[in-house]
């Protein structure tokens, strides 16, 4: 037979390589990398290289902005049926109720600070996916990350010393203890993906992964940051119970060095895990500061029903609650919420919170869940580190990963529609 003289090749899968030649592609990973860039850069000169970096950065998203509208147009409008209307209906939204802020002008400048980056990242999605399969588009995004937040491993190693058993609440390297402890809880968990899902990985992104991941483990170790230590902790309870790419034993065997490192910090007292605990435990006693404050905001807005609809004002709710709580003590207020989800129903309303629920972080939920929980594990720090810092002020260490997240799950299901760069 024809069969048994001629072989059939099997095609091989091209490697995947990021666009080199794509300028969209390259300013893209330019603006993620420049918000870690700027944090070491600040903690290293006391802030005052912002003075710098933040005009720079201002710059850098307009040139981005630019480049990507008037080089790529038909590519980024000619699609129909695209979810950009979403993020369009939660600007717009937010422009509507911002009369009713108790502090107009900070709402203002605040929320028209966030327009052009939620635009430049949805419409870079939006190109990416025209022009990248959007399972390889994934990898590509989480090679990225695994390289910024691998940045900040390597800056402790320069400054501080993984002999250390506690830096909560130190500024080492250029970073703070919390700042540790998300990077390593992102470095860690996409690196996991990667090594078993990216099949074309660099020999050098390899070795960089595998010289990295155990000073990771005993930098999130020592960081004492609770939100890194919960984050990292969900992430590999997806890689035990959800992931199908993996076998068996070697579950197994992770399960028992992530307890023999947990023993190890829990039987010493001096160590950050046993004091983070008896912080917490005290705070769950005593009740902790912040979700005092957050429930002031809800008593108020359950006193003043107008404000359930229109909130106090994006980055407005000091001046709401001193306005509406005369009695309260100014002092108090010193704190912040470190909530992006808190921010935006306090500032926003409850409608305009609940529609970016359902069509940003819940929709990044639900398609994760079914698409993508059994092979990769790098979910949880994106959603829920928001939970502990505004992730609604571009300049914090972790809105490129929470919006990008976001918007490439936005358009997942959109059908792609390829353009080949010439």
């Amino acid at each position: 037979m024809l069969s048994a003289t001629i072989p059939i090749e099997t095609p091989q899968k091209e490697l995947l390589q990021a666009p080199k030649n794509d300028w969209n592609w390259k300013l893209f990973v330019i603006n993620i990398s420049s918000v870690v860039i700027s944090y070491w850069l600040a903690g290293l000169t006391g802030m005052v290289s912002n003075s710098i970096t933040k005009p720079l950065r201002i710059v850098l998203l307009v040139g981005s902005l630019y480049y990507l509208f008037s080089m790529t147009r038909k590519q980024i409008f000619g699609v129909k049926g695209g979810n950009s209307w979403q993020m369009w209906v939660f600007i717009l939204l937010n422009i509507y109720v911002i009369p009713f802020s108790f502090n107009f002008f900070s709402s203002f400048e605040k929320f028209f600070n966030l327009i052009p980056f939620l635009i430049y990242i949805n419409y870079s999605i939006l190109y990416l996916y025209r022009n990248i399969d959007k399972e390889d588009l994934l990898i590509l995004i989480l090679r990225v990350f695994n390289l910024v937040y691998g940045f900040p491993v390597i800056a402790f190693l320069f400054s501080g010393s993984l002999g250390e058993k506690d830096i909560y609440g130190d500024s080492v390297g250029g970073f703070a203890n919390n700042h540790y402890g998300w990077a390593c809880a992102m470095f860690l968990l996409t690196s996991l993906d990667l090594y078993r899902n990216d099949s074309s990985l660099s020999n050098k992104h390899l070795w960089f992964i595998r010289i990295l991941t155990p000073l990771a483990i005993i930098l999130l170790s020592i960081s004492g940051s609770r939100s890194g230590y919960l984050t990292f902790s969900l992430g590999f309870l997806i890689f035990i119970l959800r992931n199908s790419n993996t076998h068996l034993a070697i579950k197994l065997f992770s399960v028992l060095l992530v307890f023999l490192l947990i023993f190890q910090l829990y039987g010493d007292p001096e160590s950050a895990l046993n004091k983070r605990l008896n912080k917490t435990e005290k705070q769950l006693k005593e009740g902790e500061s912040r979700e005092k404050l957050a429930n002031l905001c809800f008593e108020s807005m359950s006193n003043y029903p107008e404000t359930m609809l229109t909130g106090f004002g994006f980055y407005s709710f000091k001046e709401a609650l001193l306005r509406l709580n005369p009695n309260y003590n100014p002092r108090k207020l010193k704190i912040n919420l470190h909530n992006s989800y808190y921010e935006l129903l306090f500032g926003s309303g409850y409608l305009i919170f609940v529609f970016f629920m359902v069509f940003f972080p819940l929709r990044t939920i639900w398609i994760f869940a079914l698409k993508h929980s059994s092979k990769y594990v790098f979910l949880p720090p994106v959603i829920l580190i928001p939970l502990f810092e505004n992730n609604f002020n571009p300049g914090q260490f972790m809105f490129f990963p929470w919006f990008v997240i976001m918007f490439y799950y936005l358009h997942y299901s959109e059908t792609q529609i390829p353009i080949y760069l010439k």
